[in-house]
């Protein structure tokens, strides 16, 4: 079954991928492993001050500083420590008790205030400070201004986004994105329904709902735009405009329109055509508009995913016989095999330095899991456990993998460190989410 959804722009496992009922709604997050993991960071609640604004609105005081928390600690790099009932709360480095604090447990810790400039905007404030070495010099110092309550959930990703990249050195995702595909199956029609939400599953929002399949989402490298295949009696590629909904038809030739993916510098799309054919991989100039194919032969290829130098394209193919991952050499045509580790390889995606290949592996025990693979000698290490993994898709910063994952009837989202040792999942509160895509870095708050 898995080798057929393999190769579902082909046949009939493109229908398939829809058979769940879902529901859109806040993703929750459960976590199921690596518990305590990490730097150990407490995040205090900000204080709140009127300041000389008497009509101030009252603001949820503990939201930036809770947001914070999970961020921190749903990356799998940090252990947040438990602040409730402590009996110090200091809203400077001025007021902070470094004994207690490393009594506490906590290499590091964060405090803030939230000031009122009247006419409803706020002023927040944040140090992040190292109690380990006692320097009366916080690690970060930031005030950020004018903001409404409404802008808090944003201010605080970014918040969690500076703290993630001081203390590990580098560039934290919270502050991107994710797009997902959800189906709702009613009496007389299914709905189809392509969503945005915050990396961390709030703000959910349907910028696409048709009555037909769709499937394979993918960011634009700006973060602007969203690739995607349409099923409907005849497949094609799109592009949706993710602020205003605007929908570009690209490709619609005869036979299979899929797959799509985006160079590194947005110029030009990938896909998968076989309008000439078997299945292969073509590459579409969006400026010029001048296709071009650059895989040949009698095999199925599919899943391209552009190397971050621009210069070549992994993909999937069973030219061996057997699903496995490849390389074209787009200057040249050449193409060579870089996953030799099992008998099933598929869905590859490469880290930003371009040093690991991830990717779905079907593991000795028959599981088909998320793997890692180091690409100088190629060793394989599975990160997932579960029995059915499926469509990997990795953070910008290159540290965690979101993935589709069943669970008896239901159709989930896991996220998993790199390196294996943090998992956990994001389900939807009623049914089934699946096919997910994490947007590249978006603009800085």
């Amino acid at each position: 079954m898995l080798r057929i959804k393999l190769f579902r722009l082909i046949i009939s496992a493109f229908i398939m991928c829809y058979v769940q009922l879902v529901v859109a709604a806040p993703l929750n997050i459960d976590i199921t492993g690596g518990k305590n993991v990490g730097i150990p960071i407490a995040v205090l609640p900000f204080e709140y001050a009127t300041g000389s604004d008497p009509f101030a609105r009252a603001v949820e005081t503990d939201d930036i500083a809770a947001i914070i928390r999970n961020d921190l600690y749903n990356s799998g790099h940090f252990y947040t420590l438990d602040v409730q009932g402590i009996d110090t709360n200091p809203a400077d480095i001025k007021q902070v008790d470094f004994g207690y604090w490393k009594n506490f447990g906590a290499a590091n810790l964060v405090v803030g205030r939230i000031v009122s400039r009247g006419g409803g905007l706020y002023d927040v404030y944040f140090e992040l400070i190292d109690i380990y070495k006692g320097n009366m010099e916080p690690l970060l110092n930031v005030r950020v201004s004018d903001k409404y309550p409404e802008q808090f959930r944003a201010l605080a990703h970014y918040i969690s986004d500076l703290i993630f990249e001081k203390l590990t050195g580098v560039r934290g995702f919270f502050s991107t994105r994710i797009a997902y595909i959800t189906i709702e199956r009613g009496k007389e029609q299914t709905i189809n329904s392509l969503y945005v939400a915050d990396a961390d599953g709030y703000n959910s929002k349907a910028i696409l709902t048709v009555p037909y399949p769709i499937m394979s989402p993918r960011w634009s490298p700006n973060g602007k735009y969203i690739a995607y295949v349409a099923l409907g009696k005849q497949s094609s590629i799109n592009v949706i405009n993710v602020t205003n909904g605007k929908r570009d038809q690209l490709t619609k030739y005869p036979g299979i329109n899929g797959a799509p993916a985006w160079s590194p510098d947005g110029s030009k799309l990938a896909m998968v055509l076989s309008k000439d054919g078997a299945p292969k991989i073509y590459v579409l100039d969006l400026e010029t508009k001048e296709l071009r194919r650059v895989t040949s032969g009698g095999a199925i290829d599919t899943e391209p995913f552009w190397d971050p130098n621009g210069q070549s394209i992994v993909f999937t193919s069973n030219r061996g016989g057997k699903p496995q991952i490849y390389r074209v050499i787009l200057q040249s045509g050449a193409v060579e095999r870089i996953t030799y580790t099992g008998d099933y390889n598929a869905t590859p995606s490469l880290t930003p330095d371009g040093k690991r290949l991830i990717m779905l592996h079907q593991s000795e025990k028959g599981a088909y899991n998320i793997a890692v693979q180091d690409l100088n000698n190629g060793k394989v290490k599975s990160i997932t456990s579960a029995n059915l993994d499926e469509s990997p898709t990795l953070a910008p910063n290159g540290m965690m993998v979101l993935y589709g994952l069943r669970d008896g009837d239901q159709s989930l989202l896991g996220a998993v460190t790199l390196d294996g040792k943090f998992r956990m999942r994001l389900p939807l509160q009623a049914e089934n989410v699946k096919e997910p895509a994490w947007s590249p870095f978006l603009l800085k708050n």
